[in-house]
């Protein structure tokens, strides 16, 4: 029997870590910034793309493990109205923008792959506490809503929840 697969319309504070009472449900996400090339970035400019955050960090194995896969998944994704936004979670800008150094030199460098800093003087989003040992997605529809959160491992079905908001 085949599974149905559904993507639930989740307030963002659901994305948000357990315990975390004192937060009030958020209207409207934010995230803005600059990537580390300089380029402004926002959910808001971003509205007719659907978006996937993946919250980061050098120091989880899990992050620096599915980090090649989202590159890879951008390749069939060229051209369509979908980006990536790697949000770090470091310390230091410095662990990140090593990372992206190491992308350059292997030419996986991706037009649609953003990449921020969570640290950044003019950085700002209402996303709460991330861990920054464990991986979180988000993925925002075309119109900017938050769609679905998924913290730990990513599952490979995140890919047919993405494919159903590009495609639909």
């Amino acid at each position: 029997m085949p599974r149905r697969r559904s993507i639930l319309m989740l307030p963002l504070s659901l994305a948000l870590p357990v315990g975390a009472e004192t937060m009030s449900t958020i209207e409207a996400p934010v995230l803005a910034g600059f990537t580390s090339r300089g380029e402004a970035i926002s959910l808001e400019a971003l509205r007719g793309s659907v978006v996937l955050v993946f919250a980061w960090s050098a120091r989880c194995p899990v992050c620096l493990d599915k980090l090649p896969e989202l590159r890879r998944n951008l390749e069939g994704w060229q051209g369509k109205p979908f980006v990536i936004v790697a949000l770090s979670l470091d310390p230091s800008a410095e662990q990140m923008l090593n990372y992206e150094r190491a992308l350059e030199l292997t030419g996986a460098a991706r037009s649609q792959l953003k990449n921020l800093w969570r640290g950044a003087p003019r950085h700002r989003d209402n996303f709460g506490e991330l861990p920054p040992k464990m991986p979180t997605a988000l993925i925002f529809d075309k119109d900017g809503a938050l769609r679905k959160s998924v913290r730990g491992r990513v599952p490979a079905e995140l890919w047919d929840d993405i494919a159903e908001l590009v495609l639909g």
